[in-house]
């Protein structure tokens, strides 16, 4: 079968979404498929290249301030080119460039389509969401920017053969359920094998509570740090971002803070860590703390579970309904619980073998991209 994703991210960058939509392209590969993926060019990208298998295109278009931006025409004109030759085209995500510019053309598409949601704008206000007037100002004008949105995209969305959610639980599901008359499917996110496996290359046996996010606001690794030092327990924390940035130092500044009101204490803010070393550094952990804003299905917290590492998040997503950790409202919660798990080896270890249980059923490779493989035979065929 000839398959099409659109995203806006894909390799070499790294994130949640592009996580995902790799795995799942290049295990298609694997099983046979042809698969190419169009997304954004970013700086210093190639425009069209081969990794492991699939094909990749890199266009100019990508999403400013909620708008879609870019060479517009030349992207819907190699949509439709690409889509005469293949057998379904897979759009991921709403609210990005490359799904909603193909809004206007899915009348010329012959070949099946599917929408791959990982989640919609939340619409409920939330503590952050009041903070400062800026924060006020840019939700407000996103809830009415995507609620005409939504209300609006009733007629293109009810073009697609299928939409494919992470949860069952998720918004983008129950919204979709209930708005529109499109069959709707469920694969939930996946964690990479190593995550599962035993095995460990490091050798450092310290006890250490880890968090992998990229370095933002939105992630709030200060929420993290901050509930790490009012804790009392003397493990140590590492937080992994993807690379140097404005908040990575802003963290830097708020350790030295924090050491100077607490003591220091031993933290390691890491970057430009390998993929594989990660599920090193995740396995080899004693906690996962979460303390991000917004989240739909943290590709995170489901590596944790597969790691036997129970978790201590924020209520963000569908976090809570995952088994293995704790949900928590404040930092002091998150201090609290950081220092009954790091002292209670019984009460750790029965929380991350729940975890896993759960996620060995739940979230391996294999299992959702059989699933995903499945979808796509019962959508061409119909």
């Amino acid at each position: 079968m000839k398959i099409l994703f659109t995203v806006s991210t894909y390799y070499p960058l790294a994130d949640g979404v592009q996580t995902v939509t790799e795995y799942e392209a290049e295990e298609l590969v694997n099983l046979g498929h042809d698969v190419t993926v169009v997304t954004e060019k970013r700086f210093g990208l190639s425009s069209d290249e081969i990794h492991n298998g699939v094909h990749i295109i890199r266009v100019d278009v990508s999403t400013k301030h909620t708008f879609f931006v870019g060479k517009k025409k030349e992207y819907r004109t190699l949509l439709i080119k690409l889509c005469s030759q293949i057998d379904c085209m897979i759009n991921v995500c709403t609210q990005t460039a490359t799904t909603e510019l193909a809004f206007s053309i899915l009348n010329q598409i012959s070949c099946k389509k599917i929408l791959y949601m990982h989640g919609m704008f939340d619409f409920k206000w939330h503590l952050n969401d009041v903070k400062s007037i800026s924060s006020f100002l840019h939700k407000s004008w996103d809830s009415v920017r995507w609620w005409f949105h939504y209300k609006f995209s009733k007629k293109y969305i009810e073009k697609y053969d299928a939409i494919i959610h992470l949860h069952e639980m998720l918004n983008s599901s129950i919204f979709c359920k209930k708005h529109y008359n499109v069959k709707n499917y469920v694969v939930n996110n996946s964690a990479n094998d190593s995550f599962f496996n035993d095995k460990n290359s490091f050798k450092n046996r310290e006890n250490y509570a880890i968090c992998v996010a990229n370095y933002s606001p939105l992630k709030n690794q200060e929420f993290v740090l901050k509930a790490f030092y009012k804790a009392k327990t003397d493990i140590s924390l590492v937080l992994i971002g993807s690379k140097k940035n404005e908040y990575y130092e802003k963290l830097c500044r708020l350790k030295k803070k924090l050491d100077h009101s607490y003591g220091e204490r031993k933290v390691r803010l890491l970057y430009n860590i390998p993929r594989n070393e990660i599920a090193d550094y995740v396995k080899g952990s004693t906690l996962y703390l979460f303390g991000s804003k917004i989240e739909m299905f943290p590709l995170s917290i489901v590596e944790s579970m597969a790691a036997k590492i129970p978790f201590i998040s924020t209520d963000v997503g569908i976090v809570r309904y995952f088994p293995g950790g704790r949900i928590i409202q404040s930092v002091t919660e998150m201090a609290c619980w950081i220092d009954l798990l790091s002292q209670n080896n019984s009460v750790r270890e029965f929380m991350g073998k729940s975890g896993y249980s759960y996620a060995i059923k739940k979230f391996s490779i294999e299992n959702n991209v059989a699933k995903m493989n499945k979808i796509l035979y019962e959508v061409t065929k119909q």
